[in-house]
């Protein structure tokens, strides 16, 4: 597997990463984490409990 480097301007990185610790401190990231996390724990979910 071949690996390649992108650069990328700072402006454009700063940009990103503000936009990444926005997304984080969003209720849907902590739902989808916390969706992970009881995946993970081996527990079953139906769409019921998933609101859908």
């Amino acid at each position: 597997m071949t690996q390649e480097t992108v650069t990328v301007p700072r402006k454009e990185y700063e940009s990103l990463k503000r936009q990444v610790e926005i997304f984080k401190e969003s209720n849907i990231y902590k739902r989808l984490i916390e969706f992970e996390n009881n995946i993970a724990a081996g527990k079953k979910f139906y769409r019921e409990d998933l609101g859908f």
